[in-house]
């Protein structure tokens, strides 16, 4: 007996699926997927500009219509490498791994210590003391450029890396503080008393049972205490001339009399996005765990 037409249908939309296997995908999803790609693609769309200009000759760049199929070139990249500006973006580009490895290094180094004891060890005044380290980060920075740069110029600092290793380390501790502090609070009280009654040190307990716990918090730390350095602009721009300028002040002296170098201000654009980019992308897993680290128990 030969199944009925109406139950044939009712059993396709019960079940998804036609004949060879195909399965029908409910106009809701297809909506939702079309939403996210437009979504996606508007975001990327300048990633892609950027890309596509960098690789281009200085007739494509600015054609018109836009050129959308050309045959690419590195000369750009060359050019705002080693030859633009008299010095090429190589000396910024080292400066610029420098002072961001370096106050990287320095912020999540203190800033943990300084969260562990916030988290763990109760003394007068620590709610006053974890309000007034958040508090570093009301004020905008614009509002601390004159006494930093006296400063500066008092200890004979001015355009040199420790001083910017200094301003950018103290930028980003309150905000390393605050997030380990959180991370820190998290972890139950009875390993670490368990790790005292076999022994242990409060430094050995810091460092071999409460460090490794928060690991997702770290990387998380170092990653926006990375990219917050590596993109700084303001005190780059004051604090520096030639010898300690980051790759941000190369950037904004793309210009000539003849306009803005475009070619090579691209190129420089994609250099100073890759390395952030790479790096985020590499522990990625590591930042989403640290971002929602506590949210579900």
């Amino acid at each position: 007996m030969k199944p009925s037409r109406s139950g044939s249908a009712a059993a396709t939309a019960k079940g998804g699926e036609l004949a060879g296997g195909f399965r029908l995908v409910p106009a809701a999803v297809l909506v939702r997927y079309l939403v996210a790609g437009t979504f996606v693609g508007f975001c990327l769309f300048p990633f892609y500009i950027i890309l596509t200009t960098s690789l281009k000759a200085e007739r494509d760049i600015f054609a018109w219509p836009p050129v959308w199929l050309f045959d690419p070139t590195f000369k750009n990249f060359y050019q705002a490498l080693f030859v633009f500006g008299g010095q090429g973006a190589f000396a910024f580009i080292v400066n610029s791994v420098i002072i961001t490895a370096f106050s990287t290094v320095l912020s999540v180094g203190l800033g943990s210590m300084a969260a562990y004891g916030l988290a763990r060890f109760p003394f007068r005044g620590r709610k006053q003391l974890s309000f007034w380290i958040l508090s570093t980060r009301f004020a905008p920075p614009i509002a601390f450029v004159v006494p930093v740069y006296l400063m500066a110029l008092q200890l004979d600092l001015l355009d040199s890396r420790i001083a910017l290793v200094l301003i950018y380390t103290s930028m980003n501790l309150s905000l390393v503080i605050w997030l380990l502090r959180g991370f820190f609070m998290e972890i139950p009280i009875e390993i670490e008393e368990a790790a005292l009654v076999d022994g242990y040190t409060r430094l050995q307990i810091f460092r071999r049972v409460a460090l490794p716990l928060v690991r997702p918090g770290i990387v998380t730390a170092a990653i926006l205490s990375a990219v917050f350095s590596w993109n700084e602009f303001l005190f780059a721009v004051i604090l520096t001339q030639t010898h300690a300028a980051t790759l941000p002040v190369y950037l904004s002296g793309f210009s000539n009399a003849m306009g803005l170098a475009w070619g090579e201000y691209m190129a420089v654009g994609v250099i100073a996005v890759l390395p952030i980019t790479l790096f985020t992308a590499m522990l990625q897993k590591h930042l989403v765990r640290g971002l929602t680290f506590g949210a579900i128990r």
